[in-house]
């Protein structure tokens, strides 16, 4: 039996098998006891983190969405660069479920994996990471972050990089906006939006409630969020959405119904997939440097498996602007830093 079955058998929660397992706080004596009884019962043991001297490490790697293809392409980069150092990679698609990435976490434990990189991370995960600390496992919070944790963290500048971009939109001269963003409930989603907000609030633009619109990361989401626009009657001047794989959808909505991206309507990303720059599309977008950020999560790793108890780091990669023309530059400028 696994510590996660002995968890669902008992009632309780894989965190409080994980602290009882491996004499954690954070869980009664009398819960401790009930866990302890059990586990020796159905012969459930503790799980130890391989020797950080070991010549490979194994490294589980949790997506949030791997229909959105920046999660996809991130997998690929991390894949790369642990196999250049000697290590190997568990991935696991959660579809940005806190349950599924509880789940997964719970089975990566099980499994003895050397630490844990984690992009799926939302503001009600705590006890994700509470369970990795009580196995002793090294794990990094990519792109997203539990706010107040000390965590390490790889990712870029959102707030910075949102600003950025609807500031090259405001070159244009639009003034009225509309914002397609992602979850709240990620730090990334929510803080490349107050980016987005705060660049037109410094530029005197009101942006209407209804044009505010927050919900997932797919084309789908994309989709949904045109038709919603074109269901108003007033559409705006620029779209600006959280994810390349939102304006994707929204593109593909709006081309749909007649509406030309940039003609009538720019429109522009976030993420800098490969496929959006390619001349059909052409999307201006923020580039997230994927190597970068999966060299430095696989880095910040390799360092916490030798030196566990050094304080967290927080490593801010530099993004860069791809302006296309799907914001309505009539030539294709490339990437600026």
């Amino acid at each position: 039996m696994s510590a996660a079955q002995l968890a669902r058998m008992l009632g309780v929660s894989a965190a409080a098998v994980s602290y009882a397992l491996h004499g954690q706080p954070g869980v009664s004596d009398e819960t401790r006891k009930r866990i302890l009884e059990a586990a020796k019962r159905y012969d459930v043991r503790p799980t130890q983190p391989r020797s950080a001297t070991s010549d490979t490490a194994v490294l589980g790697v949790i997506l949030a969405d791997v229909s959105n293809p920046f999660y996809s392409e991130f997998a690929i980069s991390v894949t790369d660069v642990a196999r250049e150092q000697g290590h190997e990679v568990f991935l696991s698609h959660s579809r940005d479920e806190n349950r599924a990435v509880t789940a997964a976490v719970t089975t990566m434990i099980h499994h003895r994996v050397d630490g844990v990189l984690l992009t799926a991370i939302q503001s009600g995960d705590g006890e994700v990471c509470r369970m990795l600390r009580a196995a002793r496992i090294p794990f990094v919070q990519i792109s997203r972050r539990m706010e107040y944790a000390e965590a390490d963290f790889v990712g870029i500048d959102d707030r910075a990089a949102g600003l950025q971009i609807v500031g090259h939109l405001l070159e244009h001269g639009y003034r009225k906006f509309a914002i397609v963003g992602g979850p709240v409930s990620s730090t990334a989603s929510a803080t490349r939006a107050a980016g987005f907000r705060e660049a037109l609030s410094s530029a005197g633009i009101r942006l209407p409630r209804k044009w505010n619109i927050t919900g997932g990361l797919n084309v789908p989401d994309g989709v949904n969020a045109a038709r919603y626009l074109l269901e108003l009657g007033e559409l705006p001047e620029a779209v600006v959405c959280g994810t390349d794989a939102i304006a994707l959808g929204v593109i593909s909505e709006l081309r749909s119904r007649g509406i030309r991206v940039p003609r009538d309507l720019a429109v522009t990303g976030f993420d800098g997939l490969t496929a959006t720059r390619a001349h059909m599309i052409d999307l201006t977008t923020i580039i997230q440097p994927r190597r970068q950020m999966a060299q430095a999560a696989v880095d910040l790793v390799t360092i916490r498996l030798k030196r566990p108890n050094g304080p967290p780091q927080s490593i801010l990669c530099r993004h860069g602007l791809y302006i296309g023309t799907s914001c309505g530059c009539s030539r294709k400028k490339g990437e600026h830093e």
